[in-house]
């Protein structure tokens, strides 16, 4: 189940938004699969960073609305917020997005057992020139 509060639901366009400019990116990798997932991945991070910090400083700026407590004549400031996601304010997930992806990216770049035991080399005993054929 997804979770946000107010604009909060705008970080998940803002990482499809991200993958969708990372795509061409991956593409200069034809090669290697991994590294092509790998800098999509990293670029849409980056992205959805760079959108959340943009929307939430844009969102949050500005003046707010000033309240005066009467019973202690304190002066309260109140400013829109841009909402969560996941219970996490828009603002920060520009700090999360592009660590998520980096370490994302680089749990995808790690070797598996299939990759090592794919590039080990295979030992073949000779063949014994003195055996009987069947």
């Amino acid at each position: 189940m997804i979770i946000w509060s107010g604009w909060g639901f705008l970080v998940i366009f803002f990482f499809l938004l991200g993958a969708l400019i990372g795509l061409p990116v991956g593409a200069l990798f034809p090669t290697d699969p991994d590294a092509s997932a790998a800098a999509t991945l990293i670029v849409g991070g980056l992205v959805a960073g760079l959108c959340s910090f943009l929307f939430a400083r844009k969102i949050e700026g500005g003046e707010g609305r000033a309240f005066i407590d009467e019973a202690t004549q304190q002066r309260i400031v109140v400013k829109r917020s841009a909402g969560s996601l996941f219970f996490i304010p828009t603002r920060y997930w520009a700090y999360v997005a592009p660590v998520l992806a980096i370490a994302l990216a680089g749990v995808m770049m790690m070797p598996t057992a299939t990759d090592t035991a794919a590039a080990a080399p295979v030992e073949t005993a000779p063949a014994d020139a003195s055996a009987p054929a069947n």
